[in-house]
């Protein structure tokens, strides 16, 4: 899953939405199998924008005419959801893990597409303040499980459901290791699991910048995959897919 910010305060690669910039961050992600895009920032203490401020940027990417396999909307405001569901997007990445009351969930069941699941505690305003868990691998599973089983209550394929354990998302340094450590453990829901660590402050070591962390990036994605993940969402996935290829190989034997 590659990376594809409509957003000028990204925490690594924010820019104005012109025409060009677009262009040449689709040409960057394009190899992927999905094209996850987003028009919030979900960076910590980033602000929500309304729902039409974040239509009018995303419709900045459909005037472009740009066609890809699979876009996948980042989003979890419903009419945001939709209104990309209804003009070429076929999958939704969903930060708030299924929105309130599930209605997310109800939207991809509606649409039959695919619906990443992520684990978040409280919102990008203030999910990094007074992070605490009893036990976090079991708190994330407590929060995955209620989910599926709303989803087996309304009937909706549970193929269609990727899990996401939320890598920095009302995290420590300590619990995203932990997370990585036990990703196999998440995997008793049979969903595939998305993993997003790509150039976030976990791997902050020396004081080191996002445009400084691709080949941490890199080797952290290669431990989740033989950890149990299926899908990575990367701002590099050039780079990625070609680190990834001895991993997969090495599954074979």
């Amino acid at each position: 899953m590659g990376i594809l910010n409509l957003t000028p305060d990204s925490f690594y690669d924010g820019s104005k939405l012109s025409k060009n910039n677009i262009i040449q961050k689709f040409n960057k992600v394009s190899q992927s199998d999905i094209v996850d895009i987003g028009a919030e920032s979900s960076r910590p203490g980033a602000k929500s924008l309304t729902e039409m401020e974040e239509i009018n940027r995303i419709s900045k990417f459909l005037n472009l005419n740009i066609n890809h396999k699979c876009l996948s909307i980042d989003s979890y405001k419903k009419n945001v959801i939709e209104f990309c569901l209804k003009n070429g997007f076929n999958m939704i990445n969903d930060i708030s893990g299924g929105g309130n009351k599930f209605e997310n969930i109800d939207i991809a069941a509606k649409y039959n597409v695919p619906i990443v699941i992520m684990h978040m505690k409280g919102n990008p305003i203030n999910m990094q303040d007074n992070i605490n868990y009893k036990y976090i691998i079991k708190d994330i599973c407590n929060f995955f499980e209620s989910r599926i089983k709303y989803v087996k209550k309304i009937g909706f394929d549970l193929n269609k459901v990727i899990l996401d354990p939320g890598i920095g998302f009302g995290k420590t340094f300590n619990h995203n290791y932990e997370i990585i450590k036990n990703i196999n453990k998440f995997k008793k829901f049979n969903c595939r699991i998305l993993v997003g660590l790509s150039r976030k402050s976990m791997l902050n070591f020396n004081s080191n910048k996002p445009v400084d962390r691709l080949y941490k990036s890199i080797s952290m994605q290669a431990i989740c995959i033989n950890n149990g993940a299926n899908i990575i969402r990367t701002h590099d996935p050039i780079e990625t897919i070609d680190s990834l290829q001895p991993v997969l190989e090495l599954e074979k034997y």
